[in-house]
């Protein structure tokens, strides 16, 4: 498989007319995120040489001698703790165009990541969906959405603007907003799981999380709106709904961190209870 996709890429961006160069390994130390892998030079006591964390590092020579369009699968190196989406070492596929647009980035690598999945059968056509990032942290509270979940962030501010429930009018007069999600088949968490999601809300800046549920008296933060708007705010129908009021309307991620997307993801009654400080 990893041979195909790299004998893929190499036809793909050779017909396209780039070069594929080969860059050292050993180089010099140069500022970027994380931290470089040193080697101790033999001939040089006291001096070390750097493993790259990225290849870019000679982009400027290149093209400065005449090499405008240019590729490199190669490894990169970082010395930094394992994460989710984080590793010692990887291999990237580095392209560098002189004079990029835009447009033109996405002309080129669009049709190779179609090139690469049908190597593994899979069918994609381009274009692909293009989300501008404020769309993409209000929509969905990260400028990486999985559009799998759903979920969508519903912005409510305008909703409960003339609302008799104080914590709601003094947010939105700070300058604050009020957003919420609809959870599909949330109708079987209880109580204990919905608090469990309001610890969590808080625990990640926001000032609480009002929830409300259909067939069930609504909570006076929401007696405002009828069962029937909530429904047509969210576009869900027999859904619980969570209304997470927020002072700094430009931190939107703490949204996405308590968006149940699976069944892994209900909320943890245990957990709760586990974090709670032993009465004295």
């Amino acid at each position: 498989m990893r041979h195909r996709v790299a004998f893929a890429t190499r036809e793909y961006f050779n017909a396209n007319g780039f070069w594929e160069i080969e860059t050292p390994i050993l180089t010099k130390s140069t500022p970027e995120g994380a931290r470089d892998y040193l080697v101790p030079s033999r001939v040089h006591p006291g001096e070390f040489y750097a493993l790259p964390q990225s290849p870019q590092i000679f982009k400027q020579i290149l093209m400065i001698a005449g090499t405008d369009r240019y590729f490199q699968i190669t490894r990169c190196f970082r010395d930094e703790d394992l994460r989710a989406d984080r590793q010692p070492e990887f291999t990237q596929i580095d392209v560098e165009i002189s004079f990029a647009s835009m447009e033109l980035v996405f002309g080129l690598i669009e049709p190779l990541v179609a090139r690469i999945f049908r190597e593994i059968d899979r069918e994609v056509v381009p274009p692909f969906r293009r989300m501008p990032y404020a769309e993409a942290m209000a929509t969905y509270g990260s400028d990486k959405p999985d559009l799998r979940c759903g979920l969508e962030i519903k912005e409510l501010s305008d909703a409960f603007r003339a609302s008799e429930f104080r914590v709601f009018t003094k947010i939105l007069g700070e300058g604050g907003v009020i957003r919420g999600i609809a959870v599909p088949g949330g109708n079987k968490y209880t109580r204990s799981q919905i608090d469990v999601l309001g610890d969590v809300a808080r625990q990640i800046g926001f000032s609480g999380l009002i929830w409300a549920r259909p067939g069930e008296p609504p909570s006076s933060s929401v007696k405002a709106l009828t069962e029937g708007e909530l429904r047509k705010a969210f576009g869900y129908e027999g859904c619980p709904i969570l209304l997470a009021p927020k002072a700094r309307p430009r931190t939107i991620e703490p949204v996405r961190k308590f968006k149940p997307c699976s069944k892994r993801d209900e909320p943890d009654v245990k957990a709760r209870s586990t974090n709670r400080r032993p009465r004295r």
